[in-house]
């Protein structure tokens, strides 16, 4: 009997007789203890380790979707309490969005328009990273202090037909990104074009010189060309957007962001505010919709700050992760295409 089960652990490259008594130093090199950690020596009772590595995988996830702790958060040191001001601010954002500071952002954005060779971008750019972004120009109408708007990007540095500077794939391929978005010229001006071939890219550029709190509006112009049939940002299948803003203050601490998420939607109502479920899925909110301005620029003006206090319930951090931008048609299976410029953000005091 003992012959045969010997005779059966060799075969199946297990210890025998005496090699069971060695330690294990002296197995080392022998065929015996090659075979430990094997599957055929855990079946002798040694644990396998990979389910305790999804089980701790499963709960570092659950983790960062729902624990939140001010400790490990990359935030500011300074109080996060709200002012009474800033309350208020956050709860009447939807009465003042829409009308925040359109007649200073388009006054804004006329003044680039007659000045623009005014702004020389500072060269601050590794372009093998994520860079924090190096063209972050004060605007030239300034109070005692500050800049009353800073702008974050309006494309005239990039080159025609070229990717833009300072931006990078955020979730996709580098490469195949340059394709779906390009540098294009009207007029004497500089825009970002970008066309969904159903690859649905999201192209990120870093901008944490910017403190929301600080400057707590956000102004851009975009123009949707063509919407994907039957868009709906509240349904998966469904998902695709002409043109599409995110807005990235913070994010938690393994670096999944708390994202606004601006869109143009083909169906969904203006004033939708969404958020789908999943870990880091971003908090959408409709600021146009339909065909009724297609193929026309539209300038908007959003107070993230308190879209940000409203929905997460505290003041952002002083050095935003980023902003975003996505075209895509992917879930509907169908064409995508828009157009954006002139990211600029202001003062809350800029329009008093």
């Amino acid at each position: 009997m003992s012959h045969r089960r010997a005779g059966a652990d060799k075969e199946r490259g297990l210890p025998t007789g005496k090699e069971r008594d060695l330690p294990a130093y002296r197995m080392r090199g022998t065929q015996a203890g090659r075979m430990r950690g094997t599957q055929a020596y855990r079946a002798r009772g040694w644990p396998s380790v990979r389910p305790f590595g999804l089980l701790a995988g499963a709960v570092l996830l659950i983790c960062a979707a729902f624990i939140d702790p001010p400790s490990v958060l990359r935030t500011d040191t300074e109080t996060q309490a709200l002012s009474p001001r800033e309350s208020w601010t956050a709860r009447t954002a939807w009465l003042r969005t829409a009308s925040f500071v359109p007649g200073v952002a388009r006054a804004v954005h006329a003044d680039f328009a007659a000045h623009a060779d005014f702004a020389a971008h500072a060269d601050f750019v590794d372009h093998a990273d994520f860079v924090d972004h190096a063209d972050f120009v004060d605007h030239p109408q300034r109070d005692d202090n500050h800049p009353k708007s800073i702008i974050i990007e309006d494309f005239d540095s990039s080159d025609q037909d070229g990717f833009p500077l300072t931006w990078k794939a955020w979730r996709g391929d580098d490469d195949l990104a340059r394709s779906l978005y390009t540098i294009r010229e009207e007029k004497g001006n500089r825009y970002l074009h970008a066309a969904d071939d159903g690859s649905s890219i999201i192209i990120l550029k870093k901008v944490s010189e910017w403190d929301a709190n600080k400057y707590p509006v956000l102004s851009w112009r975009w123009r949707a060309t063509v919407l994907p049939e039957d868009g709906d940002e509240r349904i998966r299948t469904k998902n695709d957007s002409s043109v599409a803003v995110y807005v990235v203050l913070d994010q938690n601490f393994i670096g999944v962001p708390k994202t606004l998420k601006y869109v143009w939607s083909t169906t969904v109502p203006v004033g939708t505010h969404y958020r789908r479920e999943g870990i880091g899925r971003p908090h959408v909110i409709v600021l146009e919709s339909g065909k009724e301005k297609l193929g026309q620029w539209v300038e908007e003006s959003v107070d993230v700050h308190a879209d940000y206090v409203r929905i997460f319930g505290k003041k952002p951090p002083s050095k935003a992760v980023g902003i975003g931008i996505l075209t895509d048609g992917n879930a509907t299976g169908t064409d995508s295409k828009g157009d954006y410029d002139d990211f600029v953000v202001h003062r809350r005091d800029t329009g008093s």
